[in-house]
């Protein structure tokens, strides 16, 4: 039972059904990314060598993604795995107990990592851009509060952090300007840094 409304089930329900189709194509060993919209977003399909299956929520937040991933990693059986959640979590007026909610089913999911033995890369949620179509919509200070949460639950049990909020923020932690299309979701410049980064420390962790 989630704790929000949902009127992202049919998109989810479609999710559903692509990602299973991707799967196949993938196969077992791949590189399973998953988590929200900003990740639905992400349009390559390798990292380095690894072919990549996108199991992006648009909408979804982390506790309703908690349960998806075992069965995702049952299903997909990937090699490695990169996790970016909590955008959603962070909406406008959200209070500390929501974001400490967030955080246990946060832990729980990387627990579903480590349960499955697939090393996860987790990456904080980006800084919001200021003046956009959505920025209203989310609050700046519980994204932060958010990824720092992120920050320590991930501290020596995943195989890498990149943190989004420190890489893409201008010096007063909003988001640099030109980085997202709308304040939450990012430009193409900002995918192509996001899928660089994810080149070198997927390499790294091959090496």
């Amino acid at each position: 039972m989630t704790s929000q409304p949902n009127p992202f089930a049919p998109h989810w329900l479609i999710r559903d059904i692509v990602i299973s189709s991707h799967k196949a194509a993938v196969g077992p060993g791949g590189l399973l990314f998953v988590g929200d919209s900003i990740v639905e977003g992400f349009y390559w399909n390798r990292i380095g060598s690894r072919p990549l299956l996108n199991a992006g929520y648009s909408g979804i937040w982390t506790e309703a993604l908690e349960p998806r991933v075992p069965l995702l990693l049952q299903s997909a059986r990937p090699r490695t795995a990169v996790l970016l959640v909590g955008t959603n979590d962070a909406k406008k007026d959200c209070t500390e107990s929501t974001l400490d909610g967030a955080a246990e089913h946060f832990e729980r999911i990387v627990g579903h990592f480590a349960d499955a033995r697939v090393p996860v890369v987790v990456l904080t949620p980006p800084p919001i851009e200021q003046a956009k179509r959505l920025t209203g919509f989310y609050s700046p200070e519980a994204m932060a509060s958010f990824s720092r949460r992120m920050l320590q639950i991930s501290d020596g049990r995943t195989a890498s952090v990149i943190d989004l909020q420190g890489e893409f923020a201008d010096g007063n932690g909003a988001a640099r300007e030109g980085m997202t299309t709308d304040g939450i979701h990012l430009s193409a410049h900002a995918y192509r840094l996001l899928h660089d980064m994810l080149e070198t420390t997927i390499a790294a962790l091959a090496a």
